[in-house]
C-alpha cells in the first residue's frame, strides 16, 4: 500500500478545510438572506409604534442633560412606545427638543403623539405657588407645604444650610432672601430645589438693580422694613426716605413691625429692656438697622429703598388703616397731630383689630 507523503496530507487537508469554510460561509449567508426576507415580510403585516393617543397614564420625568437616546429609553421603560429605533428614528427627523420636568403621559402611545407631549415646555407637571411681598420665612415654608404637600419642617431643615444656597456670611437665617413672586415648580421638585430657585431670584433681582454683594444683607433688612410699612405704592418711596433720613443723622428707627417680628405672641411688659437690646430686633431701642431682614421684600420695595423720593420728613403715620391713608412730618409736634387722627379712626372702627 502506497503512503501519502506529509506534504501532500497537508495540502489534501488544507483543501478539505477550505472547502468546509466555504460551505459555512454560504450558510451565514443564506441564513442572513432569510432573516432580512423575514424581518421585511413580518413589517407588511404589523408596525413598530402603536397607534392613537394611548391608554392609561404613567409619569415619566426627563431631566436636565437627558439626550435623545435616554429619553427614548425612559419612554420604552415606561410602556409609552412600542419600538427604540422606531421612535429614536422619529425625533431624530423632526430635530426634536426636549424640556425637563415630569411629564403625564399615556401607555402604548404612538410616536408622534409621544413626542408632541415632551416637546412642549407647557405639558410638564408643575405646582403654580403665589408667594405675597412682606411674608415671613415661616409663612413661605406654610404656603409652600400647603401647595407641595412636603412637610413645613422640611423646608425649615434646608433653609439652614445659608452658605448652600450663596446667602452672605453676615445673614444667620435665610430670612428676606426667598423672593416674593409666582412661581411654577416641578411636581419632583425637593424642598431644597425649591428654596434654591427664590434664593436664586432674589439675587437676580439684586443684581440687576446694581447692588454690590457686600450690600445684600443690609438692603434687605432695609428694604423689608419698608415693605411691612408702607401700605400703598406712592408710599413706599416716602417711607424709604424716612429711614434714610434717620439713618444719616443717627436716630432711631422706631418701627413696629421689627418688634412684632421679634416677638410675636409675647408680652413686651415681660421682655426686660436688656434682653431685647441684646436681641436686636426692637428697634425703639438700637441704634441702626437690626441683625437682618424681617421679611421677604418685593421688587417695589426694593427700587424704593434704593431710589427713595426726595424729603425731609422724619416721620410718619398711617391714619386710616382700611385705605392705607399714610401723613409724613419732618417734626414730632406735626407727627403728633396726626397720630391723633389714627386714635380717631381707631375709636370708630373698633373692631378693625379682630379682623
Amino acid at each position: 500500500m502506497r503512503r501519502i507523503s506529509s506534504s501532500r496530507r497537508r495540502r489534501l487537508l488544507f483543501t478539505f478545510s477550505a472547502i468546509l469554510l466555504s460551505l459555512g460561509l454560504i450558510g451565514a449567508t443564506v441564513v442572513a438572506i432569510n432573516y432580512d426576507s423575514l424581518r421585511s415580510a413580518y413589517l407588511k403585516f404589523t408596525t413598530l409604534d402603536f397607534e392613537g393617543p394611548g391608554e392609561g397614564e404613567v409619569v415619566v420625568r426627563i431631566d436636565s442633560g437627558d439626550d435623545g437616546l435616554i429619553v427614548t429609553q425612559k419612554l420604552l421603560d415606561a410602556g409609552v412606545i412600542r419600538d427604540f429605533d422606531s421612535f429614536y428614528r422619529h425625533l431624530i427627523e423632526n430635530n426634536a427638543v426636549f424640556f425637563p420636568g415630569s411629564f403625564m403621559m399615556k401607555l402604548q402611545m404612538s410616536n408622534k403623539a409621544a413626542l408632541d407631549v415632551l416637546s412642549s415646555a407647557s405639558n410638564a407637571m408643575t405646582y403654580k405657588v403665589t408667594i405675597p411681598e412682606g411674608y415671613r420665612a415661616v409663612q413661605i415654608f406654610e404656603e409652600l407645604s400647603t401647595i407641595t404637600g412636603i412637610p413645613a419642617g422640611e423646608f425649615r431643615s434646608v433653609a439652614e444650610d445659608l452658605a448652600g444656597f450663596g446667602i452672605p456670611s453676615e445673614a444667620k437665617t435665610i430670612e428676606g432672601y426667598l423672593f416674593p413672586a409666582t412661581y411654577s415648580f416641578d411636581t419632583q421638585a425637593t424642598a431644597k430645589d425649591i428654596l434654591a430657585t427664590m434664593v436664586s431670584r432674589m439675587e437676580k433681582e439684586l443684581e440687576e438693580l446694581g447692588v454690590p454683594e457686600d450690600k445684600w444683607h443690609s438692603t434687605l433688612t432695609l428694604a423689608s422694613i419698608v415693605q411691612r410699612e408702607a401700605k400703598l405704592e406712592q408710599d413706599f418711596y416716602k417711607v424709604s426716605r424716612v429711614f434714610a433720613n434717620r439713618i444719616a443723622i443717627d436716630m432711631k428707627l422706631e418701627t413696629d413691625p421689627t418688634i412684632s417680628y421679634s416677638y410675636s405672641g409675647k408680652d413686651m411688659s415681660e421682655v426686660s429692656r436688656a434682653e431685647q437690646i441684646k436681641h436686636g430686633y426692637n428697634t425703639y431701642l438700637i441704634e441702626g438697622l437690626p441683625p437682618g431682614p424681617i421679611a421677604s421684600p418685593g421688587a417695589l420695595a426694593l427700587e424704593a429703598t434704593l431710589n427713595p423720593v426726595e424729603g425731609d420728613w422724619l416721620f410718619f403715620v398711617t391714619i386710616n388703616l382700611e385705605s392705607g391713608e399714610t401723613m409724613f412730618s419732618r417734626t414730632l409736634a406735626e407727627h403728633e397731630k396726626y397720630v391723633v387722627l389714627l386714635r380717631q379712626w381707631e375709636r370708630e372702627n373698633p373692631n378693625w383689630y379682630d379682623n
